[in-house]
């Protein structure tokens, strides 16, 4: 069987440096790789394919012109990578969507079952400027906000030409997003590590590492491995789980496979039921949030202060959750028992 290629989605709006970040991506490659590069550029013109063909002889572009293959009823992008495999196997490929498209799309063709046998989705990296905070009409953007969303490796491009109090901006935005991401990296000139494209998914717990510099990452990267499990969980089957405890709160964790669904009506009820917290045996809870794959889409569910909400996300890489209590320690089993119930069956196995 044929080693899957892996796959970097590489988004940002318009203007932050993507084009010039892959380009440094490729000059740094190892020169034994053969790299593939799909770009779509929102014009009729590639000019982003001509820049990047300029980078490298060991390297294959194809371009999408006009329109976004990242709408997931457009058959371009799945014509466009199958045909790309034909003709030569890459070592890599990286997809760079439009500044205005809605790269969550791209992810869900990806993981078409034709195309998944030969692909494996690595990071999605996410590049911003950190002067479009102080900007509305990028922070009201439904795009925007998507592609930020949608990162798991979340970059602060162009560094040097915003002021530390955007930089600072940047990072507490990044630090309170969920999912948690991979890496939060600030830097200039579209440089980042090459390692950063290989990051794995990780279970989620409170309390992140924070104090980065210039070009080194917020969040320390972890290589792809399988995350590990705390000694006192027993999650369903399919489920990884992680515990996180300091003096008076405890919370837990939990990720599941992407390709396992949810009923969004099921998720609904018990969430409304968390501020009957000692029905589920629990103490009570400081904070409940998870994002989830459902019959409705990806949806981001909150709890606090009891009042839930639930709100369509890009997020893509998995299904996960995380619930804070007001104790030292807390007996999730319930809890557990009762989220494994809101699984659908097709994809409950």
């Amino acid at each position: 069987m044929k080693q899957k290629v892996p796959v970097n989605v590489i988004t940002g709006f318009l203007g932050v440096g993507k084009t010039t970040a892959i380009r440094r991506l490729l000059a740094d490659k190892p020169p034994q790789e053969y790299w593939a590069v799909l770009v779509n550029e929102f014009g009729e013109v590639g000019i982003d394919g001509a820049a990047i063909s300029a980078a490298s002889d060991e390297l294959n572009v194809v371009e999408v012109p006009g329109g976004c293959i990242c709408c997931t009823t457009s058959p371009m992008l799945r014509v466009s990578l199958t045909r790309l495999l034909r003709d030569r196997r890459p070592d890599r490929l990286i997809i760079e969507p439009s500044g205005l498209g809605h790269p969550a799309g791209i992810i869900d063709v990806l993981r078409d079952p034709f195309l998944a046998a030969a692909l494996e989705i690595r990071a999605t990296v996410t590049l911003v400027d950190p002067r479009q905070l102080d900007d509305s009409r990028y922070t009201t953007h439904e795009t925007w906000r998507d592609q930020i969303s949608l990162a798991e490796v979340l970059i602060a491009n162009k560094c040097d030409r915003a002021d530390a109090a955007q930089v600072d901006r940047f990072l507490a935005m990044a630090q309170a997003m969920f999912p948690p991401k991979l890496a939060v990296i600030t830097t200039r000139d579209g440089v980042f590590d090459q390692a950063l494209l290989d990051l794995a998914a990780e279970v989620p717990t409170s309390g992140q590492a924070t104090g980065p510099a210039l070009g080194h990452a917020m969040f320390a990267p972890t290589r792809r491995s399988q995350p590990a499990l705390s000694h006192d969980a027993a999650p369903p089957q399919g489920v990884s789980s992680k515990d996180h405890s300091e003096p008076g709160q405890t919370s837990r964790g939990w990720v599941w496979p992407a390709a396992q669904r949810f009923s969004a009506e099921r998720l609904a009820m018990l969430f409304q039921r968390l501020h009957d917290h000692a029905t589920l045996g629990l103490p009570p809870l400081s904070r409940a949030k998870g994002v989830f794959h459902t019959d409705h889409g990806w949806l981001l569910f909150n709890w606090v202060g009891g009042e839930t909400s639930a709100v369509e996300i890009a997020w893509r890489r998995d299904s996960r959750a995380e619930l804070i209590a007001q104790a030292d320690s807390a007996d999730w089993q319930r809890l557990e028992t009762a989220l494994a119930d809101c699984l659908l069956a097709d994809t409950a196995s």
